[in-house]
């Protein structure tokens, strides 16, 4: 991160530069610089609340095999139930990595609270680039939405060995 800021409405900004070409989502070439906003996730401005539930709901259902076998109608509004349930909650906090210049260019987001990491979404033309470790806080202990992709990462990486799956945290 190349600064942190505090904002007049509470969110927090924090400035960064990928490491790779994001050129998918820049006008130019040249790698384009993304700050992270952070919200209490019952603020979350509405303009971001379709892009988190859609893209938490569709990587979840497709990145858990064992949720393919949820028939879709059934998975798509009991569960969307439970992420809005899991964003209204007033000690959670949004994180979301967006383009500097325009913050309607969304790159990611996380859903936090205390030590627990409820979700965490990076594009996937944006990955390996550090986003991802940009929208965690320190101390997360328990992670309660598991990936075949999360899992991988943390069984193969001894930096996440202090992190428990933990459906229930």
């Amino acid at each position: 991160m190349s600064s942190d800021k505090q904002e007049a409405d509470g969110t927090e900004r924090q400035s960064a530069r990928p490491s790779n070409d994001m050129s998918d989502f820049g006008d130019s070439g040249e790698k384009d610089e993304y700050v992270v906003l952070k919200y209490l996730t019952a603020h979350v401005p509405d303009t971001y609340r379709p892009f988190i539930l859609s893209k938490w709901l569709r990587s979840f259902r497709y990145g858990a095999p064992i949720l393919k076998q949820v028939p879709s109608d059934i998975f798509y509004v009991f569960y969307g139930e439970l992420i809005d349930k899991l964003l209204k909650k007033r000690d959670s906090f949004c994180r979301m990595a967006v383009l500097a210049d325009d913050h309607d260019v969304i790159l990611g987001f996380s859903v936090t609270r205390f030590q627990v990491l409820d979700y965490i979404y990076v594009h996937k033309d944006c990955r390996r680039q550090g986003i991802a470790r940009s929208l965690l806080p320190g101390g997360i202990k328990y992670v309660t939405h598991l990936t075949k992709l999360g899992h991988k990462i943390m069984d193969n990486n001894p930096k996440y060995d202090h992190l428990s799956f933990n459906l229930f945290a």
